[in-house]
């Protein structure tokens, strides 16, 4: 199985220049958890829910600080054509909870943990199920 097969791609970003009140913002709107960072089409991040309400109980961030001061830079990547047990085991050997999907320099989608997580749980009830 590939990434493609998986990864989601109605991707849901974030300019590094919005604040991370936005950035909370957009993630509770579409029930998110974390989002990719872009100047332009450009991948510079990633930042999480987590990080973000770490950051502002910090007395030096405010709400209004903008994302890419918090975000992960150059997060690891993957590709869609990449086998899907290999990104996997790079989401659990650096223990992250997300990997965006590059294409020729272009974020072209996202996997998750939580999409790995639907997948083994509709292998079991496969699994599961009487022949």
């Amino acid at each position: 199985m590939k990434v493609k097969d998986l990864m989601v791609t109605n991707l849901i970003t974030v300019d590094a220049r919005k604040s991370l009140e936005y950035a909370l913002n957009l993630m509770h709107e579409h029930g998110i958890r974390r989002l990719p960072v872009l100047e332009g089409n450009m991948l510079l991040g990633i930042i999480v829910q987590h990080d973000i309400e770490i950051a502002l109980r910090r007395p030096e961030v405010i709400p209004e600080t903008p994302v890419e001061w918090v975000m992960t830079k150059s997060p690891l990547v993957t590709a869609p054509d990449a086998e899907l047990a290999d990104a996997v085991e790079l989401l659990v050997a650096h223990k992250i909870s997300a990997l965006p999907v590059m294409e020729s320099g272009k974020l072209v989608g996202i996997l998750s943990e939580i999409d790995v997580l639907k997948l083994l749980a509709d292998l079991l009830r496969k699994l599961e199920e009487p022949n």
